[in-house]
């Protein structure tokens, strides 16, 4: 997968007068959380539709080759088979859009996914995931040891000191080089919107990402005390359609951290449709980071099929 982004020459002058208005932003945020949910086989296929956008993510201290290897099949078959028989859907290669694990879980991700004859994605954090607060070079090379592992998407976070003192020259150099380092592999940028303090700055940063080339850009490592809200992600879709419009570059947009239940992600499809269009409803520009948001959206699936909810034993763990 190549990337989508070259990037442009950074814009001091355009970065310095960003202003966001905040009531303007929380209002639009309202907005959307207050429409209209689907119901019946429309929400059914929007859930499905959320399935193959999701990055199934495990970031945890005592991750395993056996519990990657357990993701790696849930995340090749997310939808028991039975229920997508019954929804006419078992042959439309419904999977989720890739697995996100740790840089030393690469190669166990890769050979469990080889091993099943898949050729879904793996995508790996780096860059002193997730505090980013490791030397330039220990980022680098944990990026390029990353892909030389096999994974073809690297979720990078920046350094937030550079975006909370505003050194956006230093951000952008230090993307640039973080964006070299992946190679062929799409580069994911985090901003950690929840260490970024101001709306403002959560523009700017997204704006000086995509500029050094970002191929996506995303909320947060799901670590911090606040990650994917809604206006926020408000304010970075408005500097994704920005960016498109003067540069002609698509580039994605992945919320990730706190992302649970079925009636969340419907949240999260209608903002991108409204915001960005249906351009954007695919995984090559929209992915929803989680690790326990498949579990609900497979339980609010089996009660579409079958009227009633499933015991908790009835649904194979990711």
């Amino acid at each position: 997968m190549t990337t989508g982004n070259p990037g442009t020459r950074l814009d001091l002058e355009w970065i310095s007068k960003v202003r966001v208005n905040t009531q303007a932003v929380l209002k639009r945020a309202q907005q959307i959380q207050g429409q209209k949910i689907l119901k019946k086989q429309w929400q059914a296929a929007w859930l499905l539709k959320a399935v193959t956008c999701i990055d199934l993510t495990t970031l945890a201290g005592d991750d395993t080759p056996s519990n990657v290897h357990r993701l790696c099949l849930k995340a090749i078959q997310p939808i028991r088979y039975d229920l997508l028989r019954k929804m006419d859907m078992h042959n439309k290669g419904v999977s989720t859009a890739a697995v996100c694990v740790y840089p030393s879980r690469v190669a166990d991700a890769v050979k469990s996914l080889k091993a099943a004859n898949s050729s879904l994605p793996v995508a790996s954090v780096a860059t002193g995931f997730p505090a980013g607060q490791t030397p330039l070079e220990t980022r680098l090379r944990e990026v390029r040891m990353a892909v030389a592992d096999g994974a073809t998407e690297i979720d990078i976070v920046i350094n937030r000191t550079l975006a909370l003192t505003g050194q956006w020259e230093a951000m952008y150099d230090e993307i640039r080089q973080f964006r070299e380092a992946c190679g062929d592999a799409h580069m994911k940028t985090i901003l950690a919107i929840g260490e970024l303090g101001t709306f403002t700055n959560v523009y700017k940063a997204s704006m000086v990402a995509m500029m050094a080339g970002s191929d996506f850009i995303k909320t947060s490592t799901g670590k911090e005390a606040i990650n994917a809200t809604y206006p926020v992600a408000i304010v970075m879709v408005r500097a994704i359609r920005n960016y498109f419009l003067c540069s002609g570059h698509k580039v994605g947009f992945k919320p990730a951290g706190g992302i649970r239940t079925a009636q969340e992600a419907l949240v999260w499809l209608t903002l991108i449709k409204e915001e960005l269009g249906d351009d954007w409803l695919c995984p090559h520009l929209f992915r929803l980071g989680a690790s326990s948001l498949l579990a609900d959206i497979e339980r609010q699936i089996y009660h579409h099929v079958t009227g009633q909810y499933p015991a908790y034993h009835e649904l194979p763990m990711a």
